[in-house]
């Protein structure tokens, strides 16, 4: 047996165990080994590294970090999937299956994923928190931004999204991508994406092409002051209406503060403006 790296080695490794991947919980497994390869040559992923992967799958991915970090904790919140994985090969005892959810709910990430992220790394005396994961759809918006916020130390994070979600976290003032992941992503973060990758990598394939996304995190704990302060409520509210001027929602004074015109629409504010709009700290 072994971890599976073709897409035929990997329809019967999951029908002998009566799996069928969900659309819902956006299971396209990669079964690439050239970009799984490549993915880790971005990634120069090394033994003082702890290293999280949400999303499993089959293990292909698993399989390149385990062989380089010092650990990594890997999660899926399909449990039956993830006996499978775990179940593929003899793993080293430097890496940690979880059947969590890496979510608590839409703005929390899971205290028992990031626990055990974090305490690995202290029990093993390893030095950088890191991110490389072939993210499911479904959960890869919410898990960055959750990530973004949370003021936890990563160094950075090198994911597979879809691209229209890799084009919202890069996207520049004035563009109808832009909102608040990537006012977020400016703020407290260098991010590009490294490369377009098309749905053959995966099985089964989506019906939409995806991105390898590279997050350099800078500000961590000036991420985690200012979602106190209210700028990721503020900026969710202003750019659920994103037509509508900001004198209709936000208060004279604070926008002449902010140098910001009333007339102005949130998708023309820089990212540095919207700091200024929120309410003096107290």
């Amino acid at each position: 047996m072994g971890v599976p790296t073709t897409k035929t080695a990997l329809r019967a490794l999951l029908g002998a165990h009566g799996i069928t991947p969900r659309r819902l919980r956006g299971q396209n497994f990669l079964v690439d080994r050239n970009l799984v390869a490549a993915i880790l040559r971005e990634a120069r992923v090394q033994a003082t590294d702890c290293v999280l992967e949400v999303g499993t799958g089959p293990g292909i991915l698993t399989d390149g970090l385990a062989r380089a970090a010092g650990c990594v904790v890997t999660c899926d919140v399909d449990a039956p999937l993830l006996a499978v994985a775990r179940e593929a090969r003899a793993w080293p005892p430097s890496v940690l299956f979880l059947a969590e959810d890496v979510l608590a709910g839409k703005h929390r990430l899971n205290p028992t994923v990031v626990g055990a992220w974090l305490g690995e790394r202290d029990r093993r005396g390893l030095e950088a928190l890191r991110v490389v994961a072939n993210l499911p759809y479904a959960v890869a918006t919410p898990f960055l931004a959750n990530l973004l916020w949370a003021g936890l130390p990563a160094r950075d994070a090198l994911v597979l999204v879809q691209r229209e979600a890799a084009d919202r976290f890069v996207a520049r003032p004035g563009t109808a991508a832009y909102g608040p992941m990537a006012v977020a992503v400016a703020l407290f973060c260098r991010a590009r994406v490294v490369r377009d990758v098309g749905p053959r990598v995966f099985w089964p394939e989506p019906k939409v092409s995806s991105a390898l996304l590279a997050l350099e995190f800078r500000d961590p704990a000036g991420a985690a002051a200012l979602r106190a302060r209210g700028l990721e409520r503020l900026l969710a509210e202003a750019f659920l209406h994103r037509r509508k001027m900001l004198r209709s929602r936000i208060p004279a004074e604070r926008l002449a503060r902010a140098g910001v015109p009333g007339t102005a629409r949130p998708e023309e504010v820089a990212p540095e403006a919207w700091v200024a709009l929120l309410p003096p700290p107290t």
